[in-house]
């Protein structure tokens, strides 16, 4: 340890995740099934992927383009996106003159 109390090489995030996931499951506060379901909604069915799947959409089918401009709620929802992240969605296009990040 360091003067300051601190150790002085912090282990790698993966390890101290798997201990905090033990700890708390030895105690009972967590039940590992659950946190393996929330893990797997979050790797499968939420995140950036889904994004890439709606612009890839867009880019090869001209109408669904046209609907999702029109109506991003709508549109995404056809390819099964809803929920707290997809329940009010804007869809702006980049022009010449404006990137949109």
């Amino acid at each position: 340890m360091t003067i300051t109390g601190k150790p002085d090489e912090i282990l790698p995030t993966s390890v101290r995740t798997e201990a905090l996931e033990q700890l708390l499951t030895e105690r009972g506060l967590i039940d590992p099934e659950v946190v393996d379901g929330i893990i797997t909604e979050y790797e499968t069915n939420v995140g950036p992927l889904n994004g890439a799947k709606v612009v890839a959409k867009a880019w090869t089918d001209p109408e669904y383009r046209q609907r999702l401009l029109q109506d991003g709620t709508a549109a995404i929802k056809e390819l099964g996106f809803s929920g707290p992240m997809g329940w009010h969605i804007v869809v702006v296009e980049n022009t010449p003159t404006t990137h949109n990040v």
